[in-house]
């Protein structure tokens, strides 16, 4: 039955050296892409929050945002290293989230091999190398690819509990691996519910039930290690009540109960799918015989927790108003791993060299897509101009990915203004309580306007909020969509 070892197999789907070449091209066309593509949204969204907070400013209170805050502080020493210089701090940002990408591959072999008949296959990793949309969500700089390392250390010693002799070390690491995924993430607790459930299919008799109940009260007591710290630390922040509120109010409101315009769910997964067919169509195929696996209670607690953790977040995918493709990043990695306990149960050596040859064509498509695809090319000439054209404290109106990362904001509602600000105003409404940020930036379009607005001609959404009402008060420069103060206040320096 699927997940059950067998006996060794005569030929290898993958010769060592091919795999250790493919790696090494895989990172190499990796490191080409993270010093020279333009830049998401989300990555210079996290940076120059990142860049704020180096400069004194703390979240929720003084700028919007509305995830755990554990990346902008990790990152901010990294913003006063690359002070002045976009580009340079991108790529060394990048470079942190490869070496986690790497660290990742390393922990799925560990996680996939007790499975495999190949206990010594280096080939499986080679899944995950040749899904573009895996290793650019990986690369990108977000919190995800930090929480999802962890996800996957606290699932790997998980494992080892489940499978050892009686020792809680493993428990203990699980759950402090849990525990600092979650303080990056509160997505990671979705995946350890998850985890938590293939587990129990995969439980056979009372002493299993017995010890997977004792280790998980160890990992639980050991995961809430981390998430005091963090709470300690915003606490001493004195940005605890506004923490919750926009991580724990706003954020659900946001995700499910607005009715933005959002990305189809139905058609991330196409694109996925036909993005690494060999990925999706191997690894459902591994999900089906895992369903037998786990009906027959035969199933290994690799193949359960692998087979509930993919068919939750494809059923999250649905629930959520933002289904984008780094939403997938956890469920990747368990859906590489019921593919790769597939290929590895083939018996004819015809068809191991096949896939063996289509793993290698799956790593060089994807070496290609990171030379021909960019993201954004433009962004980068709209920070140069507005780094050259202000000061350090020149207060702009300018979205990610274009704003420039080392110069303020005028606003609270810095970026996607239109839908986080009409979704504050709502649930402002909703809960009775005044719109004091709006407010606040209304305040600023009167007292203290930024000098500096940018609007993306195939993004009006992201122009600053109620920015057509003042529109008046500036003037085009020679950069399509970038916007000039035409009078400042007299209270603002002038321009140098």
């Amino acid at each position: 039955m699927l997940g059950q070892a067998q006996p060794s197999v005569d030929a290898t789907l993958l010769q060592r050296r091919l795999v250790w070449w493919a790696v090494g091209l895989g990172f190499a066309f990796l490191l080409f892409n993270a010093a020279r593509s333009g830049y998401d949204h989300d990555e210079i969204a996290y940076l120059h929050a990142s860049w704020l907070v180096a400069e004194g400013q703390k979240p929720f209170l003084d700028f919007m945002e509305h995830h755990h805050p554990t990346l902008l502080y990790l990152l901010a020493p990294l913003t006063r290293l690359f002070q002045g210089s976009p580009r340079a701090l991108v790529f060394a940002a990048r470079l942190l989230d490869l070496a986690l990408l790497a660290v990742l591959l390393a922990v799925f072999t560990k996680v996939v091999r007790p499975v495999l008949r190949e206990r010594s296959a280096l080939w499986p990793p080679l899944l995950l190398l040749g899904c573009y949309f895996f290793v650019r969500n990986s690369m990108e700089v977000r919190p995800d690819p930090w929480m999802c390392v962890l996800c996957f250390i606290g699932l790997w010693q998980w494992l080892l509990y489940l499978r050892g002799s009686g020792r809680l070390r493993p428990a203990v690491l699980a759950g402090l691996s849990f525990g600092a995924a979650t303080a990056f993430l509160p997505k990671a607790v979705f995946f350890v519910g998850l985890v938590g459930l293939g587990t129990a299919l995969a439980l056979r008799n009372a002493p299993a039930w017995r010890r997977a109940v004792r280790g998980a009260a160890v990992a639980l007591a050991a995961g809430a290690l981390p998430l005091a710290a963090l709470a300690l630390g915003l606490w001493g922040l004195g940005i605890w009540n506004e923490f919750v509120f926009w991580n724990y109010v706003f954020t659900p409101f946001y995700y499910w109960a607005t009715h933005f315009d959002g990305p189809s769910a139905a058609a991330t997964l196409l694109v996925s799918i036909g993005e690494d067919t060999v990925l999706w169509a191997v690894g459902l195929w591994g999900l089906g015989l895992a369903v037998r696996s786990v009906w027959h209670r035969q199933a290994e607690p690799e193949v359960a927790i692998a087979l509930v953790v993919v068919v939750g977040f494809i059923l999250a995918m649905f629930q959520t108003r933002w289904p984008f493709s780094h939403n997938l990043l956890l469920m990747q990695p368990p859906l590489a791993l019921l593919a790769a306990v597939v290929l590895d149960s083939l018996l004819s050596v015809r068809l191991r060299a096949v896939f063996g040859l289509l793993l290698l064509a799956m790593v060089a498509k994807v070496c290609v897509l990171l030379v021909v695809l960019d993201e954004g090319p433009e962004a980068e000439g709209v920070q140069r101009r507005l780094l050259a054209d202000t000061v350090p404290t020149t207060t702009l109106g300018v979205p990610p990915p274009y704003n420039p990362i080392f110069r303020p904001n005028a606003f609270f509602f810095w970026f996607n203004p239109e839908y986080f600000a009409t979704a504050y105003l709502e649930l402002c409404r909703l809960r009775g309580e005044p719109p004091k940020h709006v407010e606040e930036d209304r305040r600023v379009w009167r007292d203290a306007p930024p000098r500096f607005v940018y609007v993306p001609a195939d993004e009006p959404s992201w122009a600053p909020f109620e920015f057509a009402q003042h529109r008046s008060a500036y003037v085009e420069t020679d950069i399509q969509g970038l916007w000039k103060l035409a009078s400042p206040p007299k209270a603002l320096a002038p321009l140098p």
